[in-house]
């Protein structure tokens, strides 16, 4: 008899140890979760925000800024683990307006963009939400400053463009900003010249093509490629350069190597 209800305890023995290793909050490991198929608005927000929170931990990647008639824009890249988890763009059309967009992604798939534009009317700010590759949420509001905006509540907004619309705009986007940080396609900048000013010098470069995007690179420690430019321009016209930069008080500054480097390691080739 007694190992007959010794039996029948084990089950719920482990049944009670189960669920005594269930974790206190669902939500704290959001992050590693590898499906974003059931994510609700709510939870995209709490995976948006623990992106944010890991920034400085995660590998990052930035564009150069390119200059096409009297707009800017650069991207920054976010991975973490071999995979993007954000893209944020800034758009800056002069004294006109200004935009920042960010695109949270899950295992390659875009869970949230938030956008902001400011121009002479305020600040705007949109959240566009995705599941399964679809948008099924849009919501907006707008303040007349940052400090405005903040106290103001999203408010639901129709789409102008139908969910699967809204998606393909957004994914052709995306390869646009990937385009962005690899240098290819319209954002493939070759070596333009070299221009010597007192106080620093500039690497110009220029995409191919009418009306392509051009590039400046700002040197303020010149090395072995950079006394190669200066010297030889004309050897350099409209080759691809390898260097490294920085992007520091929305200029792209020259990284340079070690003395070792030559400048024949500057090409691309």
């Amino acid at each position: 008899m007694k190992h007959a209800q010794l039996l029948f305890q084990i089950p719920l023995l482990l049944s009670l140890f189960s669920c005594s290793q269930q974790p206190k909050h669902p939500q704290a490991d959001l992050i590693n979760q590898s499906s974003a198929t059931a994510m609700t608005d709510d939870t995209i927000l709490r995976y948006a925000d623990s992106i944010n929170a890991s920034l400085p931990a995660l590998e990052k990647q930035s564009s150069l800024i390119f200059l096409q008639g009297e707009q800017s824009m650069y991207v920054e890249k976010y991975n973490t683990n071999g995979k993007p988890v954000l893209y944020e763009e800034y758009l800056d059309n002069k004294l006109i307006s200004n935009q920042s967009k960010k695109y949270y992604l899950k295992n390659d798939s875009l869970v949230l963009l938030q956008e902001k534009i400011k121009n002479n009317n305020g600040l705007t700010e949109t959240r566009t939400f995705f599941r399964n590759n679809i948008a099924f949420k849009k919501e907006q509001r707008t303040a007349s400053d940052d400090a405005a905006l903040k106290k103001q509540p999203y408010l639901s907004v129709r789409s102008a463009t139908t969910a699967s619309q809204t998606t393909e705009n957004e994914e052709k986007q995306l390869k646009t900003l990937e385009d962005a940080i690899a240098q290819n396609g319209l954002f493939a900048m070759h070596f333009e010249q070299f221009i010597d000013i007192p106080e620093e010098s500039i690497i110009q470069l220029k995409g191919s093509g009418q009306n392509s995007y051009t590039a400046n690179v700002i040197v303020r420690i010149p090395d072995a490629l950079i006394d190669s430019l200066q010297k030889s321009p004309a050897t350099f016209k409209n080759e691809k350069l390898n260097f490294k930069w920085e992007i520091a008080d929305k200029e792209a500054v020259y990284v340079p190597v070690a003395a070792s480097i030559t400048s024949a390691k500057g090409l691309n080739k």
